[in-house]
């Protein structure tokens, strides 16, 4: 016993100093020190890696631009089994890759000694060069409230530029962008075409993200949809609407596959979803004129190294403080429905003798925020020169799309040809006249009056419109890209101008700050007792992967009165 006892402290002692040697890093999502990003190339110069010591992608350069590994440095898990192009462009029907290179005929797994086998096709997009810069904020947030998390963003840049390999696509320059966070398994990526010719190119669509990954489980049998998706990597892009107050039912990119070319594969029918791409759906013919610039949507893969849904949830829940860190700001805010400006003035007395920081003119108040007209805009400039005079914040509601404008600024269904057939049933087209016009009049009242919060209900949710006379899209086909196109630059302008924004549906990315954490209106004239403790169940179960900051409840103060006057939780 005496020996095996001296045994076990001997394997201790050569344990300890084996960790001495090996100095393992703190947990990330506690102590994020000392994971820098930072690009570096190959001694040889064919290669070039981002890493942070959490995750590495690397490529290969020549004779054409590849990703030959992509490593979760936390879990040692390989998520990469076969070479893909970085991109696509279809065009006229006829699809161009964007780098890549050809010859893997296994395509179960990569192997190094294969990589000087492979070439590159002729008509695809050539590598030209690249460039490494720091990483610039997406949106300059003017941050007034107050939040957990004031600082963007850091990391690195990498910026690979590519020509034309197809003498049809001459001028069409096309640049991948990868963005590597200090910090977080996290790497960004988006796509951006310069039209440099003297013609217009039709882009039927932009695939941003072709990543052959490993598969999650082998199975002889079964279809796709039932098969288990990679679970190593978590993928959220900004284009996401479907007011279901979660990013998974209201992404419109993520396309699980299956690879013709892995042949080798369990599954008898070749089913296995495997081959992951990003873009979306319904976003085709976007037309791109001489001199102008494309941005397709921008990608965020976070590595997950555990099953664990809290430990899956934080790691969600890190990414927006870090990437979107406007959504921790949290102001304490009262609704209130005003008919008066004396109602107001109470109210905003109110907020500030009781504690509460901004006062928001809900709906069915006489604030109306679409009106620019002189005499309103320094009606409601005084108002709110008084509510800062009084360290109070205010904001006011704004509708959208569940209402009914025109027949000539409504959405147009492609069915009928007639307004309707909208999300809402009847909703005003973004890229109408009307709408056009909404976005100015909303800029210009925010600008002119100095209110701080806006709350917008309805925000566009996708739809497509068949109109061919609305000056912000030419048709059908590129009605949503441009619908979406105008709302979210709406919003990423009133964040810079420090607004903050509450939004039902999924914009965080594109700079909104809170969306409902799910409720049922008829559940406000509840008794406050039960009221209550239905909201807490509500508050638990929607922040498994958004941050408390970034979901709203509340609790109106009067049984049956909801509509009047109610706190945010």
């Amino acid at each position: 016993m005496k020996s095996l006892f001296t045994g076990l402290l001997l394997l201790a002692a050569i344990g300890i100093q084996a960790q001495k040697k090996n100095v393992v890093k703190s947990d990330w999502l506690i102590n994020p020190a000392g994971y820098d990003a930072r690009v570096t190339k190959s001694g040889n110069q064919d290669e070039v890696m981002l890493e942070n010591g959490l995750v590495r992608r690397t490529f290969k350069l020549s004779p054409n631009l590849v990703c030959i590994d992509y490593l979760n440095l936390g879990s040692g898990q390989q998520l990469l089994r076969a070479l893909k192009p970085e991109a696509r462009l279809t065009i006229n029907g006829r699809n161009y890759p964007i780098g890549g290179l050809h010859g893997q005929k296994e395509n179960a797994y990569l192997r190094r000694e294969w990589l000087n086998q492979f070439t590159a096709g002729k008509t695809d997009f050539q590598l030209t060069n690249f460039e490494i810069t720091a990483i610039i904020p997406y949106i300059n947030w003017k941050s007034k409230f107050w939040a957990t998390n004031h600082k963007q963003a850091t990391g690195q840049r990498l910026s690979f530029h590519f020509r034309p390999g197809a003498a049809e696509l001459e001028g069409l320059m096309v640049t991948v962008n990868y963005e590597i966070y200090d910090g977080i398994p996290l790497i960004s990526k988006s796509l951006t075409i310069e039209n440099k010719s003297e013609r217009s190119f039709k882009i039927d669509r932009v695939v941003n993200e072709i990543l052959g990954l490993v598969e999650e489980q082998s199975a002889v049998v079964g279809s796709a949809e039932k098969m288990g998706k990679q679970q190593g990597i978590y993928f959220e892009t900004n284009y996401a609407f479907n007011n279901a107050m979660r990013y998974d039912m209201s992404d419109q990119t993520t396309h699980w596959k299956v690879d013709s070319a892995y042949t080798s594969q369990v599954n008898y029918d070749y089913q296995t979803p495997c081959l992951l791409e990003i873009y979306p759906d319904k976003a085709p013919g976007i037309m791109l004129k001489k001199g102008e610039v494309f941005n397709s949507v921008r990608t965020y893969e976070l590595l997950m190294d555990s099953y664990d849904r809290e430990r899956r949830g934080l790691a969600v829940r890190k990414m927006y403080q870090t990437i979107a860190p406007w959504t921790t700001a949290n102001p304490i805010f009262m609704h209130l429905v005003s008919k008066t400006e004396e109602e107001v003035r109470t109210a905003i007395d109110q907020c500030a003798i009781t504690g509460y920081e901004a006062l928001i003119l809900s709906f069915g108040s006489h604030c109306n925020v679409e009106d620019t007209a002189a005499a309103n805009i320094k009606k409601w400039k005084e108002i709110a020169a008084y509510a800062h005079s009084k360290k109070i914040f205010i904001g006011s509601y704004s509708l959208f799309s569940s209402r009914k404008i025109s027949d000539q600024d409504d959405v147009i269904d492609p069915k009928t040809g007639k307004p309707g057939g909208a999300f809402f049933g009847n909703a005003p087209c973004f890229g109408s006249k009307w709408g056009l016009e909404y976005r100015d009049r909303i800029k210009n009242f925010y600008k002119e009056t100095g209110f701080d919060i806006w709350e917008n209900d309805g925000p566009y949710p996708g739809d497509v419109c068949a109109s061919t006379t609305h000056p912000g899209h030419l048709g059908l086909d590129d009605s949503q890209w441009r619908q979406m196109e105008i709302q979210k630059e709406l919003y990423r302008s009133m964040n810079e101008q420090g607004v903050y924004i509450n939004a039902p549906d999924w914009y965080f990315l594109d700079g909104t700050h809170k969306i409902a954490i799910g409720y049922r209106e008829v559940n406000f004239s509840l008794p406050r007792e039960n009221q209550m403790i239905l909201n807490r169940q509500n508050i638990y179960d929607g922040t498994w992967e958004k941050n408390a900051s970034m979901g709203w409840g509340f609790v109106p103060l009067t049984r049956g009165a909801g509509r009047k006057q109610f706190s945010s939780l």
